[in-house]
């Protein structure tokens, strides 16, 4: 029987491939026999990440990818197209954050971060969908955040920027709906990175987290593998533009 849930050598293209998160998905898509192509913004960390693999007997694709920039995501697909023949999915997880308070906001950082979290996110989807729409299927999972609505405080651009995300997704699903592309989204809770800890975590604000997550703690990236695989899968045939909530019921609690 086939096994529909199955990645085996689907070609899976990440951005934001070497981050906390997107990191964990490249790992557990490759070990499940996926050909991923791991992107991402910090060439060391994508080796690093690559020999970590290869020591487990597993092994990725590596690429560079400035997501801000049209010409460097052409000249990308040219070189997977030129090995592969194919793209099946794309996981645009590429995003940055600085905290701050609304008067402090930068405006420059501020159109940078939309630039990075938003529009490299519109050029993956119109570049990979492109291929995508000729073909006539293809999974593309667009990261958002429990950020998007109602906004994180602090984090003004960067939850600016994770509501327009949802908002483009369910757009770019409205017009692909009969081309057999599907556009969803994922929308994390709190899985803090080191930075996070470092940046936005105080104690008191981890506190008022964890008092509005029902299950009373942070996740683990692992936890969001699941429902990315199961967008990508063909046993997700019937699902477009929507957004998957993986958040330890933080956004289902009010008092």
């Amino acid at each position: 029987m086939l096994n529909k849930f199955s990645l085996e050598k689907k070609i899976i293209l990440l951005t934001g491939g070497a981050g906390h998160i997107v990191g964990k998905l490249v790992e557990s898509f490759a070990m499940q026999g996926a050909i991923c192509i791991s992107t991402d913004s910090r060439p060391e960390k994508l080796m690093l990440q690559q020999q970590t693999l290869l020591d487990s007997g597993h092994d990725i694709d590596i690429y560079p990818l400035d997501v801000t920039d049209q010409a460097n995501w052409e000249k990308l697909v040219k070189v997977v197209l030129s090995k592969y023949g194919s793209i099946d999915a794309l996981i645009n997880g590429a995003g940055m954050n600085t905290p701050s308070s609304f008067l402090e906001v930068d405006v420059e950082n501020f159109k940078k971060i939309i630039n990075v979290n938003l529009v490299g996110t519109l050029i993956g989807c119109q570049v990979i969908g492109a291929l995508m729409v000729k073909k006539g299927t293809g999974s593309i999972v667009n990261i958002s955040s429990t950020a998007a609505a109602p906004p994180l405080s602090k984090a003004f651009a960067y939850s600016a920027s994770k509501a327009a995300v949802t908002n483009l997704t369910m757009n770019i699903a409205r017009e692909f709906g009969q081309t057999g592309v599907r556009v969803n989204s994922l929308r994390p809770g709190f899985f803090p990175t080191e930075w996070n800890k470092k940046n936005f975590l105080s104690q008191e604000r981890t506190l008022a987290i964890l008092n509005h997550t029902p299950m009373k703690r942070f996740g683990e990236p692992d936890e969001l593998v699941g429902a990315v695989q199961w967008l990508l899968s063909d046993a997700s045939s019937f699902v477009t533009g929507s957004e998957i909530i993986v958040d330890g019921g933080f956004s289902c609690q009010t008092i």
